[in-house]
């Protein structure tokens, strides 16, 4: 699960050679070897499909117990959750950049020559099809009557689920070096829009109209180099119980009061890789595989484990009481959420995930880079 930089055309291909070495240091650090554990909670791969490979993160959705998932060649799949059983399988015919938004029969997606696509999910007929200023990377996100798409160039558009009709657009700058966003935006209901920001800053924004209801500061660039002053989010924001948290790249980890904006606390963390919440803690996987439990009232660090340090682990997710994560060999572990020591473990292939698993409760969803779909379970 390699972390990519994109360069503006200011920069030179030898500067980007040239910082290869320092950006990916975790990874190429020596993966922490697996100890061998007694298994306290079972964990099991319940259903699997395979499809196709990418960098990309994929991220699958959920809706009325049914599992909405694309893939980079452009097939969309519906599968029920409990069985795994296909019960819609269409193909696009075109390469496709971002994981689905769903809302009814109605899925978007965007595709790998700069298009926004509306598609029915049962049959694949084009809805309706707009031109984005460049490519998408992330899934969009519905809410409000409109569909909120984030494109490479910094730029948010909106754009009416209806009949895909441009409502709103807002340009962000873009700094010359930033971390491969592949998922920082997330809908509260028909409220909001969480962004995650270049530059550490979280706008929450109207999906409305693109206006900003407030911006918070996860944190603020340092450095004297322009490596040194990446400090992106690029991991989606969460929301629950009135509190909005997230976590950026060379910056910290923050909590925000959702109302306000005001900062409840902030820590000193590196992550490209996401947050979760449970009723009374946040846990974050640090880029060099480290995993957090902070409270999240007070910020308070509650315990951390090295246990999968360097093995480039995903961001985490809930399951059940515990905190589940993928490492790049493709193993599934199970964490305490009260002490973070290792109690089960599955194998669900070659590869890791870019995208964080999907939580469902008891179960969650994980869509590998090799592309395969799986649901795993502790029931």
């Amino acid at each position: 699960m390699r972390r990519q930089l994109l360069v503006t055309a200011v920069l030179s291909s030898f500067l980007l050679a040239g910082c290869a070495s320092w950006f990916e240091s975790s990874s190429a650090a020596k993966p922490t070897p697996l100890a061998a554990i007694k298994p306290i909670q079972a964990l099991n791969v319940k259903w699997s499909l395979s499809q196709a490979a990418s960098d990309n993160a994929f991220s699958p959705v959920y809706a009325n117990g049914n599992v909405i998932s694309a893939d980079a060649s452009g097939r969309i799949r519906t599968v029920d959750a409990l069985s795994g059983r296909v019960s819609a399988d269409v193909s696009l015919k075109r390469e496709l950049s971002t994981g689905v938004a769903v809302a009814g029969d109605t899925v978007i997606v965007g595709t790998q020559d700069g298009k926004l696509l509306a598609v029915e999910r049962s049959s694949g007929k084009q809805l309706w099809e707009q031109t984005l200023t460049s490519v998408a990377l992330e899934a969009p996100q519905i809410a409000a009557g409109m569909v909120v798409v984030r494109s490479n160039d910094g730029r948010l558009t909106g754009f009416s689920l209806a009949d895909g009709k441009q409502q709103w657009s807002v340009a962000r700058t873009q700094p010359q070096l930033l971390v491969r966003n592949t998922g920082s935006m997330q809908a509260v209901g028909n409220e909001a829009v969480m962004v995650g920001l270049p530059g550490g800053k979280l706008d929450i924004i109207s999906p409305a109209n693109g206006n900003t209801l407030w911006e918070g500061v996860v944190a603020n660039p340092r450095g004297a180099t322009e490596l040194e002053r990446i400090t992106d989010i690029t991991s989606r924001p969460v929301y629950d119980a009135g509190q909005v948290c997230s976590v950026a790249y060379q910056g910290r980890v923050a909590c925000f009061d959702a109302k306000s904006g005001s900062l409840m606390w902030a820590r000193e963390l590196s992550s490209s890789r996401g947050v979760a919440l449970d009723d009374s803690k946040l846990y974050v996987t640090a880029e060099d595989g480290s995993v957090w439990a902070y409270d999240r009232s007070t910020g308070r660090n509650l315990w951390k484990t090295d246990a999968l340090k360097f093995r480039n682990v995903s961001g985490p997710a809930m399951l059940g009481r515990f905190v589940l994560v993928i490492d790049g060999e493709g193993y599934g572990h199970l964490l305490s959420n009260e002490s973070g020591s290792l109690v089960g473990r599955v194998k669900l292939g070659s590869e890791g995930t870019v995208a964080q698993p999907l939580s469902l409760g008891a179960s969650a969803l994980v869509q590998g880079q090799n592309g395969r779909l799986s649901l795993l379970s502790i029931e």
